[in-house]
């Protein structure tokens, strides 16, 4: 529970949220610690209601950072949210906020996007950094929820909105005045908060686990469908890509695995292995995280697959991605084809994808050697291609094997030397003109 009032500008009933001040309680070791105005609505929600306002009549309360920020009322306080008061007196120091926010960012509504543009990066200028979260990333998130909700049942609308306000709320915290975090920092906070929000949205708002098969593809497939570049985006769409592993409950589990089997049909798991040459020209990436890199190159060559088996995009989509790689230069990469007309998330007169001619063709260009992959100035050859069981690709079946280096306008040779083979064939060719 929250106690009320330490100051006249934190009133119960109309507050306003935001204002902040460095406070004393003795359960704290005596030690200061930050406390901020905040609505008992974000309170409950920021804490899955395990917090709320003392006075059951309050409609605003002081809630200390220790519990907002580490759900500990009691114990030392920790770095983050100690303070020193700004005199000896016994008043409390007021923390004036050096980017002055209008109230509703420290207690979002949740009904607008447009939280991460007027409150999130204006606190946290973030967008033209390698780490830009909020108005690259999260609005254009938010969005979508909003542009294609008629696409979804009542239950995935309602966890939609649950989930668009959980994810502003649970960012709330970089907001205080005192708060410091860099663009890298707020970026992995923010990432972090997605596989709990799809968990557990708010109290009775359904929880993604509790969302059909097919409601949660289409979900899935109408975000990736989004992002023309996944990189980063990818670090978003993981934890919804890997969820059903965190649905507590084996019958969820189960249910998700008869579903899967159900659309088949609709969605396709494949892991191709591939061996990159050496770069041509190496693109500044010192203030790329390394996930990015990772999942940027996957993309990339799932991207030139597509466009050299001119993959029909209108009625299909897919997803190329990596696990973590210790070598970047020999790895598996997972590729997932998904029947967007099939799913209901597009209409159009167009047909369906023959699942059956485009492994074919895929399968025939690996073995062949004739998919010229260049990517991020990597020359990559798929040495395999294999169908899997399901997206955890723990049982798999060879559809191709190649050893042949694609060709991309002429032959190339590993790492680009010529080596021995290439020495004999240039003197071969001098030998022939010296003969003619």
């Amino acid at each position: 529970m929250v106690q009320t009032g330490w100051a006249a500008q934190c009133d119960k009933y109309v507050g306003p949220a935001g204002p902040t001040e460095c406070i004393l309680l003795p359960r704290y070791n005596n030690q200061y610690q930050w406390a901020t105005c905040l609505s008992n609505v974000y309170i409950k929600l920021k804490s899955s209601h395990k917090h709320y306002c003392l006075d059951p009549f309050a409609t605003y309360c002081w809630y200390q950072c220790m519990v907002e920020v580490h759900s500990k009322n009691y114990g030392p306080v920790t770095e983050d949210c100690s303070c020193e008061p700004g005199s000896p007196t016994s008043n409390p120091y007021t923390a004036i906020p050096t980017t002055p926010l209008p109230p509703e960012c420290y207690s979002p509504p949740g009904d607008s996007c447009d939280w991460y543009r007027n409150c999130l990066e204006k606190k946290h200028p973030c967008e033209a950094s390698s780490n830009a979260y909020a108005i690259t990333y999260a609005e254009k998130f938010c969005k979508l929820f909003d542009e294609r909700r008629a696409k979804f049942s009542a239950d995935a609308q309602k966890w939609m909105d649950g989930v668009r306000k959980c994810l502003q709320v649970s960012l709330v915290p970089l907001m205080r005045p005192w708060d410091d975090s860099t663009c890298e920092e707020i970026r992995a906070k923010a990432f972090a908060s997605h596989t709990p929000c799809y968990l557990e949205p708010d109290k009775d708002v359904p929880s993604i686990c509790d969302l059909d098969y097919l409601q949660y593809v289409k979900i899935f497939w109408t975000i990736k469908g989004s992002f023309i570049d996944l990189d980063t985006a990818w670090e978003s769409l993981k934890g919804m890509w890997n969820i059903a592993a965190e649905c507590k409950s084996s019958k969820i589990r189960q249910t998700f695995e008869s579903a899967r089997e159900t659309y088949n049909d609709v969605i396709k798991f494949f892991k191709i292995q591939i061996q990159r040459f050496k770069q041509k020209k190496r693109r500044s990436s010192d203030s790329i995280p390394d996930a990015d890199l990772q999942s940027r190159f996957a993309d990339g060559v799932g991207s030139v697959i597509a466009n050299t088996l001119k993959w029909n995009m209108d009625v299909m989509d897919w997803l190329a991605y990596t696990d973590a790689a210790i070598d970047l230069d020999n790895l598996d990469i997972y590729i997932v084809l998904a029947d967007k007309k099939a799913l209901g998330i597009v209409t159009t007169s167009a047909p369906s994808v023959d699942f059956n001619q485009t492994v074919q063709e895929f399968a025939s260009a690996v073995k062949n050697g004739t998919l010229p992959l260049q990517v991020d100035g990597y020359k990559v050859l798929v040495k395999s291609l294999a169908s899997c069981s399901d997206k955890s690709c723990n049982s798999t079946q060879t559809l191709a094997v190649s050893d042949k280096p694609p060709l991309s306008g002429a032959a190339w040779i590993s790492h680009g030397n010529v080596g021995l083979c290439g020495a004999i064939a240039l003197l071969i060719m001098f030998m022939n003109t010296l003969l003619l």
